[in-house]
């Protein structure tokens, strides 16, 4: 955790650390890039995921506090080599595979943010406030709150810390339960049945699991375009995306998976799991379909995507006692309604289902 706290420091130093919106953009971030983390490495147990969340959150409003008490940060000193194995670095990737027994810090490498739009007025950001998606009204500290004591003020800031947690987790899935913890899974869509020509529903998945790379957006010899379909690079230092886009049904964009690929799945069920979003404040729902060729297919399948970065899942049952004689393909049209809506592909993936 000294890794990320040093990532948000060294962000903060390039940036202007007296901006709150940029501090918050930063917060967002990291918060980001530690959840894709946590759900990338099946070897941690929730206890010990909720154990790093808290470790993040004290790292964050250790840092806010600084910088509100002066006004400015100063980038720690580069940590020193030690003789024991280190802890690999997280590249924001939600695709990426990792081993069972590695643990997982995320860092951040970034420019300092340019933030649209009107700067935010006076009031200084909470901690609580990185959790991306979700800006919060800062209320203004009346007198009686700041003549409280150092105790009430942390008892306040938890209290509307598990609000905003509440708050989040109910949109994020659509479902009110109680929640163990400060962070919600990654909002997927439930696979549908073969065929299915109706939109498909947010589920959840369990993000533990041997996930296998089908597409990232750093290849892009996998991607190819039919019609007047069009695939471009997109994003930050800290996500890329390919933005694609359809302008009719018939032009769509193909995404190849490799014969290794299906070689590892052929006569099991197995899951692909296609993430993506739209851009900010846009939502489009997109068709889905494959060839695996002497394996099948998928059917076609509609999604509605939205501007959070979420999973949607296809299911697929590939036949007993076939072998791929060669890759297959997943082709993505990014607007059934044909009106040009564009879509970021952040990545593809597949694991055999448990």
């Amino acid at each position: 955790m000294e890794a990320i706290e040093q990532a948000i420091r060294n962000a903060l130093a390039k940036a202007d650390a007296r901006n709150p919106a940029i501090r918050q953009k930063i917060y967002e971030s990291a918060w980001g890039a530690h959840e894709r983390s946590l759900a990338a490495n099946g070897a941690l147990e929730e206890s010990q995921r909720d154990d790093r969340r808290e470790m993040l959150k004290a790292a964050i409003t250790r840092i806010e506090d600084e910088v509100q008490a002066t006004g400015a940060i100063t980038p720690p000193p580069a940590l020193e080599p030690v003789a024991e194995p280190r802890e690999p670095m997280f590249v924001a990737n939600p695709a990426r595979q990792h081993g069972a027994d590695e643990r997982i810090e995320p860092s951040i490498d970034m420019d300092p943010p340019e933030v649209e739009g009107p700067v935010l007025g006076s009031d200084e950001p909470s901690p609580d406030n990185y959790r991306p998606g979700k800006t919060r009204r800062k209320v203004r500290r009346d007198a009686e709150r700041r003549k409280a004591s150092g105790f009430s003020k942390a008892l306040i800031l938890l209290a509307l810390l598990a609000v905003a947690i509440g708050l989040f987790w109910v949109v994020a899935s659509g479902i009110i339960r109680p929640v163990p913890n400060m962070g919600a899974s990654n909002t997927t869509s439930a696979p549908a049945s073969s065929n299915s020509q109706e939109p498909m529903k947010e589920g959840q998945m369990s993000a533990t699991g041997n996930w296998i790379e089908v597409f990232n957006p750093a290849d892009m010899s996998q991607v190819a375009l039919e019609g007047r379909a069009t695939a471009t690079i997109a994003g930050d230092q800290l996500e890329k995306f390919v933005r694609i886009q359809s302008p009719e049904d018939a032009d769509t964009i193909s995404f190849k998976v490799g014969q290794g690929v299906l070689d590892q799945l052929a006569g099991k069920t197995a899951v692909f799991d296609i993430i993506a979003k739209t851009d900010d404040g846009k939502s489009s729902q997109i068709a889905v379909s494959c060839d695996f060729g002497s394996l099948g297919d998928c059917g076609r399948k509609r999604f509605d995507v939205s501007d959070a970065s979420k999973e949607y899942l296809v299911q697929v049952q590939f036949p007993q006692g076939n072998a791929p004689a060669e890759g297959g393909v997943i082709k993505i049209n990014s607007d059934v309604t044909q009106s040009g809506k564009s879509v970021n592909i952040i990545a593809i993936r597949a694991q055999v289902a448990n």
